[in-house]
């Protein structure tokens, strides 16, 4: 019955986490990243592997304003975003010209929100990602007309956003004509975007439409003062951290929120948008909670195994969420070194960091670097031939390199690590208060305390239960859980269906499909990022992915490619009655408690559990001398 309520014990444990926050978080080297953790090679060094990397690059812009060889949308905002930051980091304009005149030529040649292509889908993660390219180019060139571009993309985008109160009602959407009332994640979903504008019946949401959202929501708010950017990017990051987030706290890519059903691959591209939106508001805020959950994103970001080789290099994942998955890899990159930017006084938090971008940047130098060419993979080897995407990846990872390096500082002092498998004493950001050690061994104890209970709840609660339960139910299967595989051989399992992992349907809820497959939104031929779901007692598929039993005759819809859908729509209008967030204030964000109840949960029985164990952390909090936190049901 433990499989079943994970959720209860996860909410638990991030609870606990308010007090002894260092519990679970793990910024100490690796010992396997030894010898590629420091580099005796200078700032200047460092800066002119990134200038040439640059200069090779630029070469192969086409008169157009792309890539000679890619007109995908995605890469072409990262390569002027890159270049951008790399004269706003080096304090130079050696690509001004290049930057602002194509990204003009090409942006205006194209609907940003399309993917460079006649009839291509339009989608917020192309619109909003274009966003940020504009405003890196405002940054580092000074021309306010970027600004203004970059404002009236992010107004577009908003065009698809949901509000708490929308969130609330469960009723429609912003541009949508789907009831939702019968989701038990439509309720979860405010500071979600819908992926697609222009279609009205697809309810999906994607980590690279609402990441870039929230990033350029805290850099617009930095710049404007404007509160409503505070309001709404702050909201998109509490939906990353929610129903995006998975059980390990890794960020997944898609939630089809009139399903409720995820895609559940992983990616460093995925975990990079929601890092590099924790860290902007974390450091806006000074918010401690908001700290935490970055140190913790980090941590798994450059652990994770998902996406690093025991050597701490990063690769390549085959997700098929973004346009430009080659570019995940440096996502990331960006992501932390924004973060290291922001907390210069966390001193385990940087070193960590520090200690994994010099991983990359000598995996970079050393194993995929043919000259001023670089291979797409950071392992290497070097490439035969010159390599747009290579070169793509190099920038950020190059650009990190050198930023992390304060200029006219020695190599010796700056870009070394703490010993391996060690961490520098822990300091917060120069705008957040520090944390005495005591009362962080106290949290982590009261937190190793506080867990024991909760097991000794959840039994005692079943112990109490078990009664009432007739014997022929079955418990809940939650398909993404390894731990529940004998039962799907048990003789009391049911018939299965199959369904191709990475993609579930969430096991919490009650969810009634009729006739899944009649929905205009699986017939046409539009994409969606859930695909490969299908009822079938088949072998693994060709492509080496293995089926997963799911104890529900009700399936998920037949989804289908990212790349291979065509639609060319009008850009959408703003919801009835909604203005453009640049001269808007709306009201703060909801409190976690506003996000609604569990999703799926429908039992009042079930409902016992989040009450006795809100009711327990509360006690033992209060034993700790601190303000017990806010706790209710996700």
């Amino acid at each position: 019955m433990l499989w079943g309520h994970l959720s209860v014990v996860r909410r638990v444990v991030g609870a606990l986490a308010l007090v002894g926050v260092v519990a679970g978080q793990d910024l100490s080297v690796p010992s396997n990243w030894s010898g590629s953790t420091t580099s005796t090679d200078s700032r200047p060094v460092r800066e002119a592997f990134a200038n040439d990397a640059a200069k090779a690059l630029v070469q192969n812009i086409a008169s157009t304003g792309s890539l000679s060889n890619t007109t995908e949308s995605q890469a072409l905002a990262s390569m002027y975003t890159v270049l951008a930051q790399q004269d706003l980091l080096s304090a130079n304009t050696t690509w001004k010209d290049t930057v602002t005149a194509n990204i003009k030529t090409w942006t205006g040649q194209i609907d940003i929100f399309g993917n460079g292509t006649a009839g291509s889908k339009r989608t917020n993660s192309n619109g909003i990602q274009w966003a940020l390219a504009y405003f890196y180019t405002y940054k580092a060139y000074g021309d306010s007309s970027f600004l203004t571009l970059a404002k009236n993309a992010f107004d577009t985008t908003y065009g698809s956003y949901i509000t708490p109160p929308v969130a609330k009602a469960k009723e429609g959407g912003p541009g949508r004509n789907i009831s939702f009332n019968a989701s038990g994640c439509f309720d979860s979903a405010a500071g979600g975007i819908f992926w697609l504008p222009d279609v009205p019946d697809n309810s999906q949401i994607q980590a690279d439409t609402v990441g870039p959202f929230s990033v350029l929501a805290g850099l617009l708010y930095e710049e404007t003062k404007n509160e409503t950017y505070k309001t709404l990017g702050q909201q998109s990051a509490q939906f990353m951290g929610g129903l995006l987030l998975d059980e390990h706290d890794v960020e997944l890519g898609v939630v089809d929120v009139g399903f409720c059903l995820f895609n559940t691959g992983r990616s460093p591209g995925l975990q990079g948008w929601y890092v590099y939106a924790l860290s902007i508001w974390a450091n806006i805020t000074s918010d401690s909670d908001l700290t935490g959950k970055l140190r913790t994103a980090v941590s798994i970001a450059a652990h994770s195994t998902d996406w690093t080789e025991t050597d701490g290099i990063l690769l390549d994942t085959q997700t098929f969420i973004s346009d430009a998955e080659f570019d995940d890899k440096a996502i990331l990159v960006r992501a932390l070194s924004e973060t290291i930017r922001r907390f210069p006084t966390s001193g385990d938090l940087v070193q960590f960091i520090k200690a994994f971008l010099n991983v990359q940047y000598n995996a970079a130098t050393n194993n995929a670097r043919s000259g001023s060419s670089y291979a797409q993979a950071l392992f290497g080897p070097p490439p035969a031939t010159f390599s747009n995407n290579g070169n793509l990846v190099a920038l950020d990872v190059l650009n990190a390199a050198f930023d992390m390096i304060p200029k006219n500082a020695s190599s010796s002092s700056s870009s070394g690590s703490s010993p391996s498998g060690t961490s520098a004493p822990s300091q917060t950001s120069s705008t957040s208060s520090s944390t005495p050690v005591g009362a962080i061994a106290g949290g982590v104890v009261g937190g190793v305390a506080g867990l024991a209970a909760l097991v000794g709840v959840v039994f005692l609660w079943r112990r109490r239960n078990q009664r009432q339960r007739d014997n022929s139910m079955r418990e809940p299967f939650d398909g993404d859980k390894s731990g529940n595989a004998s039962y799907e051989h048990s003789p009391n399992a049911p018939p299965v269906v199959y369904a191709v992992e990475p993609f579930l349907a969430n096991s919490s809820g009650n969810h009634s499909f009729s006739a899944p497959m009649s929905s205009p939104q699986f017939n046409d031929s539009h994409t969606t990022g859930l695909s490969g779901i299908q009822s079938t007692s088949t072998a693994p598929s060709s492509n080496g992915t293995q089926l997963r039993a799911v104890n529900d005759g009700n399936q998920a819809p037949a989804g289908y490619s990212s790349k291979l859908a065509r639609m060319n729509a009008p850009p959408p209008p703003l919801p009835r009655g909604a203005s453009s967030p640049s001269v808007t204030q709306v009201s703060p964000p909801a409190s976690d408690s506003a996000q609604g109840a569990d999703a799926g949960s429908s039992s009042a029985q079930s409902q016992d559990i989040p009450a006795l164990v809100g009711r327990l952390v509360n006690d033992l909090l209060r034993e700790h001398g601190s303000v017990p936190p806010q706790y209710e049901e996700r």
